[in-house]
């Protein structure tokens, strides 16, 4: 009995310790300014959801920990945040967080066929985008093979966003410098047929190069136009709105815009991958706030690319070179906050 004594007490300074120890609090902008980004959290692996005792015991046990995130990509999300979806291109897999059995379930690479990008949920359906083979893949919650969808008029599919209203599904065509893709593909969900496309190579109003990330909200389409550093804005119908940015290094400004989400307040985010940062505008395009920027620390940016955000308008952003994926929380934000003029007004 007594040798137990120890081991029982070491258990429980491990668990009270993790308990206890708060990290620093890291959030935009900086004081005296309101809060309105705070980081709660990152992903990189199954241990990212395990209690203090759970981890005391695999350690004790020497259990390997899980295979961690290595060059995470696109992201999403369940309106309930309750599952959270990554392509990892660095491993080709997907990760499956599943927030309500603490557990991770993933898609590798064989399964898959190759290296994922885009990845968007139909309800609790997962679509994955895989360009090598020119398809999107279908699973549930658990990991299920569903079905597929052929995209032989797609030379390079990349980004995703699913209309589960309407049965669609809108692609990307990443193509290449000589390709002549560069638009956005709409196909059915059902049937997988071909329904019509958006864009065509070029840079000016409407015309695109290299698109990737997408993003659907409020019958809009929101498109990353990469190369041509902007984001166009299109009806579902495919017919211009409004273009957000330009090439520039200043904030409003893009490099290498990618990852797209709407908050509930209808706020879009654009990440940048160049700049490492996340600028947040209105919906007539006025700059609001930014967050993020290069760093290694929690919270902080290398080559971000993917952005989703649930129901409770929580942020997920894959941080690429720094293997994981950051979650934030929008705070002390209403609707009238999206009326501010411009980036200064915001930061009051």
């Amino acid at each position: 009995m007594r040798r137990t004594l120890p081991l029982v007490a070491l258990a429980l300074a491990v668990a009270v310790g993790c308990a206890t120890t708060q990290p620093a609090q890291v959030a935009w902008p900086a004081p005296p300014a309101k809060e309105r980004v705070r980081l709660v959290r990152t992903l990189a692996s199954e241990t990212d959801l395990e209690g203090p005792w759970a981890r005391f015991w695999r350690r004790l046990a020497g259990v390997e920990a899980p295979v961690r995130m290595y060059h995470p990509v696109g992201v999403a999300v369940t309106p309930d945040g309750d599952l959270v979806a990554v392509t990892d291109q660095g491993l080709g897999q997907v990760f499956l967080f599943d927030m309500l059995e603490s557990a991770v379930r993933t898609l590798t690479k064989e399964t898959l066929g190759g290296e994922p990008v885009g990845v968007a949920f139909e309800n609790e359906t997962v679509w994955v985008a895989v360009p090598s083979r020119k398809a999107l893949l279908a699973f549930d919650r658990k990991a299920k093979p569903l079905r597929a969808i052929e995209l032989p008029d797609v030379e390079r599919p990349t980004g995703i966003a699913v209309d589960a209203e309407k049965g669609l599904v809108y692609v990307s065509d990443t193509s290449s410098t000589a390709g002549e893709g560069h638009s956005v593909h709409v196909h059915g969900l059902a049937e997988g047929e071909h329904r019509s496309a958006i864009g065509k190579k070029g840079s000016g109003p409407g015309e695109l190069y290299f698109p990737t990330f997408l993003h659907l909200s409020l019958d809009r389409l929101f498109v990353a136009d990469t190369m041509n550093a902007r984001v166009q804005e299109f009806t579902t119908e495919g017919e211009l709105v409004r273009q957000y940015g330009e090439r520039g290094d200043r904030f409003g400004f893009f490099d290498k815009p990618k990852g797209l989400a709407t908050d509930g307040y209808g706020n879009l985010y654009v990440v940048d991958s160049f700049f490492s940062v996340v600028q947040i505008f209105n919906r007539e395009g006025r700059l609001l706030l930014f967050f993020g920027g290069r760093g290694d620390s929690p919270g902080f940016l290398s080559n971000p690319s993917g952005i989703a955000i649930d129901g409770k308008n929580r942020i997920y952003v894959t941080n690429g070179l720094n293997f994981r994926v950051e979650v934030y929380q929008l705070l002390n934000t209403t609707a009238a906050d999206s009326q501010l003029q411009g980036a200064a007004a915001s930061l009051q």
